[in-house]
């Protein structure tokens, strides 16, 4: 029988975002196929949160510290200990960019996108050292590597020379239960959603972390040049403190600077349970980011029925197709204002139309299939 070692500790963290949400729905769901022949071995820094898969003969977790930097000290002395022992997994899986710096086994790892050698600007010197560095060495070292969509692929193969056959692009999914186009008729949640985070009226949204490749300051001036006094803009979302963190200052400046204390409501992180309805009271959802690799947010957003605006940049035209509105040039604010009195001024007829199709188009993505794809990854390595 095969066993095939995950990295669990991304996916086991309260607040998941990005990779977080990434590596636990895609171990979850791991967990979910049906796949006799196969054990998998997880390891993880601490006890798994409650929502992790339940143990069984197939599906064991190894839990050892120390916490500080445990994947280059616990974890990777565990590997070679194991491997020593004899008791090793025949496959090594990482849902992230870093894996352990020497492995024993073959190794397949997950890599969302090359936003630090496209941007470096935004990271930190010392996040964006780790970044190029890490993830080279993991990527070198692993058979087979995995990412997100067709954009992030060609990053992928453009900056470390691989073959393309060894880049295989999972899309990732999203909750069908929570986000689908039944949440908008949910209207007493929605009101009380809304009156939780203060909110009265008709808004904008945006629901993501606040880093600079999220250009959520020229979203701000956007929002203060289309001159609609009855609209707020809701930023929902955390404060990424690494990778970027640093610079959110510059949002909140910004927004007092144009005096829209009373119109910009910043809620922090939104817990899952409301995002859906958060998202369905919306007048439309807002992503101008100038680099992402998939773009979840939107995805959700789509699926819920909420006309959706991003930038026609990155992978955003791939995942979101006709479904959206575009922001043609993220970087200049007057296209990020033309893209929101597009969908703000569109005639019922049109958006009852492109509803229909995003409701249609987001079917394509849902997690049962990440998972399938990366298993027969792992099977063949």
């Amino acid at each position: 029988m095969k066993t095939i070692g995950i990295n669990g500790n991304e996916a086991n963290v309260p607040h998941r975002v990005g990779v977080g949400q990434y590596a636990y729905e895609l171990i979850k769901h791991l967990s979910l196929l049906d796949a006799p022949d196969l054990r998998f071995t997880v390891y993880l820094a601490g006890e798994p949160m409650a929502d992790m898969p339940e143990p069984s003969d197939r599906w064991e977790y190894r839990i050892f510290g120390p916490q500080r930097l445990w994947t280059l000290t616990g974890l990777q002395g565990r590997i070679l200990a194991e491997k020593f022992e004899g008791e090793a997994p025949d496959v090594f899986f990482t849902p992230s960019h870093y894996a352990p710096l020497v492995l024993p086994m073959p190794s397949v790892v997950s890599v969302m996108d090359s936003s630090y050698e496209a941007y470096p600007q935004f990271f930190k010197k010392k996040d964006l050292y780790q970044l190029r560095y890490w993830t080279k060495i993991s990527v070198m070292a692993a058979k087979k590597i995995l990412t997100i969509s067709e954009f992030s692929k060609e990053e992928i193969l453009r900056h470390y020379h691989l073959k393309p056959e060894n880049v295989v692009v999972t899309y990732p999914g999203y909750d069908r239960e929570r986000f689908n186009g039944g949440v908008k008729n949910q209207r007493s949640r929605i009101r009380e959603t809304g009156k939780k985070y203060k909110i009265a009226g008709d808004y904008l949204l945006y629901l993501g972390t606040l880093q600079p490749k999220k250009n959520i300051r020229r979203l701000v001036e956007a929002f203060f040049n289309l001159e609609s006094k009855n609209l707020k803009l809701i930023i929902a979302g955390m404060i990424n403190e690494g990778r970027g963190g640093w610079m959110y200052q510059e949002i909140f400046d910004k927004v007092k600077e144009l005096n829209l204390e009373n119109r910009v409501i910043f809620t922090g992180y939104v817990p899952d349970k409301d995002v859906p309805y958060l998202l369905a009271g919306a007048r439309a959802y807002v992503l101008p980011s100038i680099y992402e690799g998939f773009g979840i947010p939107a995805v959700e957003a789509l699926a819920t029925g909420v006309p959706t605006v991003v930038s026609k940049v990155a992978s955003l035209p791939e995942i979101c197709g006709e479904a959206a509105v575009y922001i043609e040039e993220p970087a200049k604010t007057d296209s990020i204002v033309a893209a929101l009195r597009q969908i703000l001024e569109m005639k019922v007829a049109e958006m009852e139309k492109r509803t229909a199709f995003g409701l249609e188009w987001v079917k394509r993505y849902n997690w049962e299939d990440t998972a399938k794809t990366t298993l027969k990854v792992l099977q063949n390595v």
